[in-house]
């Protein structure tokens, strides 16, 4: 199977295994997955997070966001560009979001714009995610593009349920690797291979 037939066939996998969990189980594992990111202490010293509002059948982000406002941290969230490229602008009301053309809530084109290099910590979602810190995102390179902007120090950690950690994912040469994958039973630290 080529590269491309392989990550179709696995995008599809994690979609429909993340379309079958309950709305009390996605709720629940949300607010776990939330509880151990929120403990890490990559998290703990950050003052500027960039984090991103889930949609349909990603792991909830939505108790993150209201913690990272609640703890005063600066909290960014990534608008589209029709350049293919991901803006960051600041957030301090979530009730300020708007749906973009994809369905995603994300910050008005007027609030502040930051650079990729001011955030400590980067929250990406992915449909699938290896120990070796590969990710399977949409397909688009949105997050690609972005993380090669980031400072060498930044963390950028996956969220997905635990069965969206996959032995092997695979990788293309524009793919960025991840520093670590926080699921709702704990944090998955990159494995060098």
């Amino acid at each position: 199977m080529d590269l491309r037939a392989a990550k179709a066939q696995l995008r599809a996998e994690m979609k429909a295994r993340r379309a079958e969990l309950s709305p009390a189980a996605h709720e629940q594992q949300a607010a776990q997955a939330a509880h151990v990111l929120g403990a890490l202490p990559q998290w703990v010293d950050a003052q500027v997070v960039c984090l991103y509002a889930s949609f349909k059948h990603e792991l909830g982000t939505h108790l993150l966001l209201q913690r990272a406002l609640g703890e005063g941290k600066i909290l960014l969230l990534p608008r589209t560009r029709p350049d293919g490229t991901l803006s960051l602008h600041e957030v301090s009301d979530l009730s300020s979001l708007t749906s973009s053309h994809l369905g995603i809530l994300e910050p008005s084109p007027s609030a502040p714009a930051r650079p990729a290099t001011a955030v400590d910590v980067f929250l990406v979602p992915g449909l699938a995610f290896d120990p070796s810190g590969h990710r399977l995102g949409y397909g688009a390179g949105f997050y690609d593009r972005l993380l090669t902007q980031a400072k060498p120090t930044a963390f950028s950690v996956g969220y997905g349920f635990d069965f969206q950690v996959h032995p092997e994912v695979p990788v293309e040469a524009h793919d960025q690797a991840l520093t670590a994958i926080v699921t709702p039973t704990g944090l998955v630290p990159k494995v060098s291979r």
